[in-house]
């Protein structure tokens, strides 16, 4: 069995997890547009064990800005909501 290590951000957002009775329902990650559910899935599968039962993708566009030198645009992102078969337990840090 091959293990891929990928090369794109995958940034927890803490703010917007899934908790009921102190575990862990649904995560949600900012990532690039270009990485796909399925990417996703085994990333979290392989290096962190979780069970995954589905992952949805939503993509933003980045927002136009302006400054005093003209215009400028934000990168595009996407969330990815991945939601767990098993419930993880809460981390500590989280209130």
């Amino acid at each position: 069995m091959k293990i891929w290590f990928p090369n794109f951000p995958l940034k927890l957002i803490p703010r917007a997890l899934k908790i009921q009775d102190d575990k862990v329902h649904e995560l949600v990650f900012k990532t690039v547009p270009n990485i796909g559910k399925f990417d996703i899935r085994r990333f979290l599968e392989s290096v962190y064990g979780f069970e995954v039962a589905k992952v949805n993708t939503i993509v933003y566009e980045g927002k136009k800005k302006r400054d005093k030198y003209g215009f400028y645009r934000r990168p595009d992102w996407k969330k990815a909501y991945v939601t767990l078969k098993t419930p993880v337990d809460k981390p500590s840090s989280l209130k």
